[in-house]
């Protein structure tokens, strides 16, 4: 065997080996540019919290909801110590009534307010309701010996943040001319709990003249700010909501999306329609037995006003991928060396293993200034670049180092796929292992990896 092919399969094996390790002493940097990009997100985000809650903050609506005391007399033995001795006490629960019906439309005003490099979508709502409320058949809900008092009857409405209350609730009932007058807290409040329920912060009016199982019909106008998001509750038996707005870029999520939208490259609208039965919320209910009013979250339904140049979610995602694309990229290196007679030194291999891992580094500051395509395409075209003019000098060669480049403009071609095609990232990137490892055993048939002479190897079965 010719000692030069000896010694040529013995420096590929050592050289694949270190290319391994390499590889292993990469994800480094690149655990440390992950760390970066959660650091800068969460950082967006607590921008976006802080000028937000000048503005009321992501904004929840709920209600109207109708509200009854119901006084329960109870007759408990009371042990003075000297004697025992039944009183006769009343305790005090409430039914909670939802509307028969329940009518809403939102237009949305936005704008958007800039802190140092980030931007946050604020916006100022008008809110209409209508509807009506039917009291009645409440004798299932009422408890023994409770009696409801008609006289105690509230209306309660709540929110995420009463800050963000622009003009006084105008509410009326049944057409008369003047308002209720509402005042802020509900009974019923509660701040926000980190990392758990939104806030639930409410205005009650009071409504003294409503009479035993009265019907009446209601409509209520507001001005509401908030930032980022707007929530509802489809808080009637029958749900209809409107929602309109400037922002060309909404999302919709939460327990029901529209069944109508309309999005165009200035504003959308969409709608809402919630039966009783696909809310999962009880028409009327008493409070805290077996359900309460907390629990009408459940069935939010939300507009987003997405920012289209927020690029930390495909940056995360991009750097789930680095540590494969990063060992694909050495690894067609190896190749090329492998099937040419012109090696390069480790300390080459170093750099070139570096520049892909600054190009996740100079996606993340790039994203956060451009949309994600032409910070995606600034980031690899510099790399490819760079990383293709490097290998030229490496090897020598015009035409290996431009088969370099073009191969790194295969694979952030491929990394960009992934970046838009999320549900077949595992797909794609299976098939491209299983790929690179034919390639790498097909190159490398003809390499003697033991590295000793013919009459020395190893028998074959």
């Amino acid at each position: 065997m010719d000692k030069s092919n000896t010694g040529r399969g013995r420096s590929l094996g050592l050289k694949i080996l270190l290319v391994g390790a390499l590889v292993l002493v990469l994800g480094l940097p690149l655990l440390f540019v992950n760390m970066l990009a959660w650091e800068r997100a969460n950082r967006a985000d607590l921008v976006a919290q802080e000028v937000g809650a000048a503005y009321g903050g992501p904004q929840i609506v709920r209600g109207p909801f109708l509200l009854l005391p119901v006084d329960i007399t109870e007759t408990v033995l009371v042990n003075t110590g000297e004697e025992e001795r039944q009183e006769t006490r009343i305790r005090t629960e409430t039914l909670v009534i939802s509307p028969e019906t329940l009518d809403v439309t939102v237009n949305l005003d936005t704008d958007i307010r800039r802190r140092a490099i980030y931007d946050v979508p604020v916006y100022q709502a008008d809110l209409e309701f209508s509807g009506r409320f039917t009291p009645s058949d409440l004798a299932p809900l009422t408890p023994r010996n409770g009696e409801i008092r008609w006289s105690g009857a509230e209306l309660v409405l709540a929110f995420s943040d009463l800050r963000g209350i622009n003009a006084d609730l105008s509410f009326t009932i049944d057409g008369r001319p003047d308002p209720l007058s509402f005042e802020p807290g509900s009974g019923f409040d509660r701040p926000q709990r980190r990392g758990t329920e939104a806030s639930w912060r409410g205005v009650s009016a009071r409504l003294p003249d409503l009479t035993e199982g009265a019907s009446f019909d209601f409509q209520a106008q507001m001005t509401l700010s908030g930032a980022q998001r707007l929530s509802l509750t489809p808080s009637g038996r029958q749900t209809r909501a409107a929602i309109r707005g400037d922002w060309p870029h909404p999302g919709f999520d939460g327990a029901y999306l529209p069944q109508d939208r309309t999005i165009t490259d200035q504003d959308f609208e969409a709608s809402w329609s919630v039966p009783y039965l696909a809310r999962g919320v009880p028409a009327s209910w008493r409070e805290g037995a077996g359900f309460n009013m907390m629990r009408a979250d459940d069935a939010l339904f939300t507009v987003n006003l997405v920012t289209p140049t927020d690029g930390y979610v495909r940056v995360s995602r991009a750097l789930k991928y680095a540590f494969f694309f990063l060992s694909f990229t050495l690894l067609m290196v190896f190749l090329i060396e492998a099937n040419g007679k012109k090696r390069i030194h480790a300390a080459q291999y170093v750099l070139i293993g570096l520049a892909q891992v600054i190009f996740y580094l100079m996606l993340l500051a790039l994203s956060e200034h451009w949309l994600i395509q032409p910070a995606y395409l600034a980031a690899s075209g510099a790399t490819i670049g760079i990383s293709g003019l490097y290998a030229m000098t490496a090897f020598k060669s015009f035409g290996r180092g431009l088969l370099v480049a073009l191969t790194l403009v295969l694979t952030y071609a491929l990394q960009y796929m992934l970046l838009l095609l999320e549900d077949y990232a595992l797909l794609i990137g299976a098939g491209l292992a299983f790929l690179s490892l034919a390639l790498t055993m097909y190159m490398t048939r003809n390499v003697n990896w033991y590295a000793v002479s013919d009459d020395e190897a190893p028998s074959q079965a």
